[in-house]
């Protein structure tokens, strides 16, 4: 019966692990500013501002001030900056 219990805890733990939220979002448009300070970065899309923190995946974003660029990220934090 302990192994039974046992065996069902461990699978219950497990499965709760792998479920985590998964959501990205893709904000496409012209790079208006880059902090270095607060590292945030500031995208004109559609008419509006969206502003978001860089992570260290993220580098040279600073190079990319007025050009056209694709950002993926989730829960507002940049996984990667890409031109275009």
């Amino acid at each position: 019966m302990k192994s039974i219990l046992t065996t069902l805890a461990v699978l219950g733990l497990s499965v709760s692990a792998f479920a985590g939220c998964g959501k990205t979002e893709t904000t496409s448009g012209k790079l208006k500013s880059v902090d270095a300070d607060s590292k945030a970065i500031v995208i004109e899309a559609e008419g509006k501002e969206v502003k978001l923190t860089l992570t260290a995946a993220v580098k040279d974003a600073d190079k990319l001030v007025g050009k056209k660029v694709t950002a993926t990220s989730s829960h507002k934090k940049v996984e990667s900056l890409k031109k275009g």
